[in-house]
């Protein structure tokens, strides 16, 4: 194999469930490895137990040696669309006025958190998410420790959009992905995201699937429009679609499945994140 082909691992990380999958890289990507484990803290939403679990796996032989691309739950991101300002030229300007519309939704508990916002042509809104710092350092700390290359570090939906974009319509439509305790989603407009929800759920989650449905109506005139696309886990979609009935898909819910053929090393890591759940 070229050196210049690194194998790549996958982690998923949320407060309950840690997954990885390791692709030996080359001109046909494969899996050689998959781990999946529960994880039960007495701090439910902290981060501890997770990045202990996870700095314990990348003390092993077999997750060494490659580089790495983490996905965080949404459990620990907060988002928000930014409208354009034209009068806010520089990128301080532009991250100062994201930092004010996140404190005013989600309180000074952001105030000091991690910043990124999307990359858009002028005149259009841009996507902000924020992550708290503590845990972003916590994740490169455990990368470095055990000489493993960072290559990617992105929250669930973000991470979930990109893997499952090419099934998605081009504008109006929600992008929605589901995970123990966290729904988060996306509308697709004719220049991007413009709009961002994100909710915390129990066991009657299939509620918020029927808000999005109604939103997606209302949002649209046209039938094959505003229709709802749903990363769910696998052991979830047949309690969902029993509670959404049988006219689930002419009310515009589609569930997303795998495709076959070759898969990036996050197509897989999605793959295994709904087996796992």
């Amino acid at each position: 194999m070229s050196p210049l082909w690194h194998d790549e691992i996958g982690v998923y990380l949320s407060p309950h469930r840690l997954c990885l999958v390791r692709m030996q890289r080359g001109v046909r990507p494969k899996p050689i490895a998959e781990h999946e484990q529960p994880l039960e803290s007495a701090q439910a939403a902290g981060w501890s137990a997770p990045l202990d679990a996870l700095e314990a796996l990348l003390a092993q032989p077999a997750w060494q040696g490659a580089h790495l691309r983490v996905v965080l739950a949404d459990h620990w991101a907060r988002y928000t669309i930014v409208p354009w300002v034209a009068e806010l030229s520089s990128t301080e300007e532009q991250l100062a006025h994201a930092r004010q519309l996140l404190t005013s939704i989600y309180g000074e508990v952001v105030s000091d958190w991690d910043l990124r916002l999307s990359q858009t042509p002028p005149q259009t809104a841009r996507v902000v998410c924020t992550i708290p710092v503590a845990l972003l350092e916590g994740i490169r700390a455990a990368c470095a420790k055990h000489a493993v290359k960072l290559t990617s570090l992105q929250p669930q939906l973000i991470a979930a959009y990109e893997a499952w974009r090419h099934c998605l319509p081009p504008s109006n439509a929600w992008f929605v992905t589901v995970e123990q305790g966290s729904l988060a989603a996306a509308r697709i407009g004719q220049h991007g995201w413009d709009r961002v929800h994100s909710v915390r759920i129990g066991s009657d989650w299939t509620r918020e699937l029927k808000r999005l449905q109604t939103f997606g109506r209302l949002a649209s005139n046209i039938p094959e429009e505003g229709q709802v696309f749903v990363d769910a886990p696998h052991a979830w979609r047949e309690v969902a679609a029993g509670a959404a009935g049988a006219s689930a898909a002419a009310g515009g819910l589609h569930w997303l499945e795998e495709e076959g053929g070759p898969m990036t090393t996050l197509q897989r890591l999605v793959r295994a994140r709904r087996l796992a759940a």
